[in-house]
């Protein structure tokens, strides 16, 4: 999910054979063409030196005005009918010398679609303008830092803005076009981004094959899975297979539910696929909000976030799944408490019968293979809100949310810690942590001192009930894991432990 050109996807550069097909010689750039070393403001330090960008020999043709007699907002109009990176290059100079943040949602787009090196640099010029943060002069780590800049001011993108970027994404897939139409809400459209992939270009499980314990003799004691149990049903989605497809729609129990795997910002979800009295079925977009996965159904075409399992753009805008209770936990662990568990089989290659010349896709599926190099490091691919440094920005914390409160405990602390209680607004909460996860109960109705100490009996803690020595018996509640940028995203307000003081 890198960032990608449009060469080779139909945006590109149009060509000196297109001369006779223009409105007239170009005029002289607006802005110095040369490479010139920037600086943030008057008496400041130089800061980054972009190399030059190019005259074109000629502009295409519009209709009606000539491009280059065209105010901004009229060359936005052409471009949006006619993309190309030579109006894409004219617009992003004019957005940088407005002065007016509300282009830097567009620049954005325009350096992550803008199809060549010169709409690059001309970009990165005009965000360093709008925002006063130096240009690196690498494409990808500038449409980071200004991503990241602009997320965080929530900068208003205004009128125009849907059209423009509706249109620009419908380049990078037929489909993007369609489905971001019906978000609506520029503010929301504004921080999606593409992430390099078509849609279903990373193939989704259907229905995959489950096999017993006994069955499963690949898995290693210590690789992590995604356990779940549904109607008694215990079910173990083993991320080797869940980081390469990243979702899996499935049936247990004759429940249709999804696993949905989240590989950037390492979360897994459960979902339960039916709404409204349909069965949907999903499929990855292949863009992303916040650096997390946007799903699409099939039935409705309908963007759904996947931290938040809500729609947020078509006929199920606004609706929010409902969701059971997931942990990640070592194989080995999870099998000892439901031996009876089951697993997916290795899936096949992916074949291309409508493609015959296609090869099929195989994965790699040694575990902790997939993504090991964003692991690795505190770096992100894609923008995301600036947080708190109470946790690393891709350290894991396990996450509740409850009737609008929320929080988020760090995961190498649970993990080490006795069973406790955190008070959520008026709600105790027992957590009680394991290697790699951890699980949450609701106290719910007791006085918090009929809960201190946490006295757990033992092998209380099962996926239904905490069960306390004086027979008293908690109820399991939904909890989620991520890294702490991804629930930062989604919840500003969120209250974290521990709280270093």
């Amino acid at each position: 999910m890198r960032r990608l050109s449009l060469v080779g996807l139909g945006f590109v550069l149009l060509v000196a054979a297109c001369a006779g097909d223009s409105d007239g010689a170009a005029a002289p750039e607006p802005v110095e063409t040369t490479a010139t070393t920037s600086t943030t403001g008057a008496g400041s330090e130089p800061t980054a030196t972009l190399p030059p960008t190019t005259v074109p020999d000629f502009i295409p043709q519009t209709e009606g005005v000539p491009f280059l007699e065209r105010d901004l907002l009229g060359r936005i109009d052409a471009f949006n009918e006619r993309a190309n990176s030579i109006f894409a290059g004219y617009i992003a100079t004019e957005m940088g010398q407005s002065g007016d943040i509300r282009w830097a949602p567009w620049l954005l787009d325009l350096m992550r679609l803008g199809g060549s090196t010169d709409t690059d640099v001309r970009t990165a010029r005009a965000l360093q303008a709008l925002s006063g943060i130096p240009a690196t002069g690498d494409p990808q780590d500038d449409a980071l830092q200004y991503g990241i800049w602009a997320r965080t001011e929530e900068i208003d993108p205004g009128p125009g803005y849907i059209e423009f970027k509706t249109s620009l994404f419908g380049i990078a897939h037929p489909d993007f076009e369609r489905l971001l139409e019906g978000v609506n809400d520029r503010n929301v459209l504004a921080r999606i981004r593409w992430g390099g992939v078509a849609r279903a270009g990373i193939p989704e499980l259907n229905d995959q094959a489950r096999i017993t314990v006994e069955e499963a003799d690949f898995m290693t004691d210590e690789e992590l899975v995604l356990g779940v149990v549904v109607e008694g049903q215990a079910v173990a989605y083993p991320l080797r297979f869940l980081a390469r497809h990243e979702l899996a729609n499935d049936h247990i129990e004759g429940i249709p539910v999804a696993m949905v795997y989240c590989t950037l910002c390492k979360s897994g979800i459960l979902f339960d696929r039916r709404v409204d009295g349909q069965v949907l079925d999903f499929q990855t977009s292949g863009m992303l909000i916040d650096s997390n996965k946007i799903m699409v159904d099939i039935q409705t075409e309908t963007l759904w976030h996947h931290l938040s399992g809500t729609g947020i753009g078509g006929p199920h805008k606004g609706h929010v799944l409902d969701r059971y209770a997931v942990e990640v936990a070592r194989w080995d662990e999870w099998v000892a408490e439901h031996p009876e568990t089951e697993t997916l089989s290795t899936p096949s290659p992916k074949y291309f019968p409508d493609q015959p010349d296609r090869p099929p896709i195989a994965f790699e599926y040694t575990p902790g293979d997939a993504y090991a190099f964003y692991y690795s490091s505190d770096n992100v691919w894609f923008p995301v809100l600036e947080h708190p440094d109470v946790f690393e920005r891709k350290e894991e914390v396990v996450t509740v949310d409850r009737d609008g409160l929320a929080v988020a405990f760090g995961l190498s602390d649970v993990e080490v810690a006795e069973p406790f209680v955190y008070v959520l607004g008026d709600e105790p909460l027992a957590v009680v942590g394991h290697s790699g996860g951890a699980r949450v109960y609701s106290g719910r109705g007791l006085d918090l001192e009929h809960l201190q100490p946490l006295d757990v009996a033992p092998d209380g803690a099962t996926t239904e009930t905490l069960r306390l020595t004086d027979g008293r018996e908690l109820p399991r509640i939904v909890s989620s894991q991520s890294f702490w940028f991804a629930w930062f995203g989604l919840h500003q307000d969120t209250v974290w432990w521990p709280d270093a003081e």
